[in-house]
Order: structure tokens, then C-alpha cells, then sequence
């Protein structure tokens, strides 16, 4: 049967949200997961973003939400280590160094970890709080539900460029 778990550590909604990001996490790994170095930096006939572009996006903004939630402010470092949200074209940039799809997983892996911490410390209160997000405002519960929000909109991007990979292969061995 298929659920999300209630953790003992975290309040009770808290927990359903981590849950729902978690679920997607453990999904999209399991979508890329026999994909090769090629196939995982291909961009589809057209110039769409590549599913180690969209890997790496998925937790830049799951970082910022992390440390928006952590303490109501994304630090300026955080861009030095994963990098601007967008290139100068205003496109999702391209990981430096072409990194592999393990050490891809392994970034995300990190960002649902300290989410993790974060979320134990959280009440039920907690999620009521604002939170500044482009321009606007937002509440925590609402940033850990858009986590997860956003992980699966790109899953559907990634099996669409799979899905075009493997047509391309068959066209081509033809």
C-alpha cells in the first residue's frame, strides 16, 4: 500500500510535507536511474534543458527554500555552491564539469537532508509563517509543498526527454 509516513520526530503536518518531498526525491531518483552520462546531458531535438540541467535546478530552489525556511533569507553563498538560478541568456545553466548522475543525486540528497533537520525543529505554528519569495510572500507550508510541487513538474520533463531518447535511439538503428 502506498502512503506517506508519518514521522515521530516532526509535528504532524510537518512530517505529511517532508513526506511528499521525500516521496518525490526516492521517485525521481528512480526515474533517472539507468541513465546514461550522454542521455542525462542530451537535449531533445529541440533546445530544451537537459535532464542534469533540470537535476540541478530541482536543488538549487529546494535550497533556497531550505534556507528561507531556516532562517527567512537565502545567503549569498549559496550561489557560489549550486550556482545562479538562470545563465545570462535568462536558461537554466549547465552544471560545471559535467558532473555524473550519482553525484547529481547526491547534491539533491543533501538538500532533502538538511530540509530534514529543519523540519524536526518545526511546530504546527511554524508553517503559518511568512516567508519572502519573489517579491511576494509565502508560507512555509506552502514552500515545502511547492518543494515537492516542483521536484514532480520537471519528473514529467525528464520522461518526456527519455521518452524522446529512446525514439531517437530506435530512429537511428534503423
Amino acid at each position: 500500500m502506498r502512503d506517506l509516513f508519518i514521522r515521530k520526530d516532526m509535528a504532524p503536518t510537518v512530517s505529511l510535507l517532508y513526506s511528499a518531498v521525500e516521496e518525490n526525491r526516492l521517485r525521481l531518483a528512480s526515474i533517472v536511474s539507468r541513465m546514461t552520462h550522454r542521455e542525462l546531458y542530451d537535449k531533445g531535438s529541440q533546445t530544451k534543458n537537459s535532464t542534469a540541467q533540470l537535476l540541478q535546478h530541482i536543488a538549487n530552489v529546494d535550497i533556497r527554500w531550505v534556507w528561507r525556511i531556516k532562517e527567512n533569507r537565502v545567503p549569498d553563498h549559496i550561489d557560489d555552491i549550486y550556482g545562479p538560478m538562470t545563465d545570462e541568456s535568462g536558461r537554466l545553466p549547465e552544471p560545471k564539469n559535467q558532473p555524473g548522475l550519482e553525484e547529481l543525486l547526491t547534491r539533491h540528497q543533501h538538500v532533502v537532508n538538511e530540509l530534514k533537520s529543519v523540519c524536526k525543529t518545526l511546530t504546527e505554528n511554524d508553517l503559518h509563517q511568512t516567508l519572502s519569495y519573489e517579491g511576494d510572500k509565502a508560507t512555509v507550508r506552502w514552500g515545502i509543498w511547492h518543494m515537492a510541487d516542483h521536484n514532480r513538474y520537471h519528473q514529467a520533463h525528464i520522461e518526456a526527454l527519455k521518452k524522446e531518447w529512446k525514439q531517437d535511439i530506435i530512429k537511428n538503428a534503423r
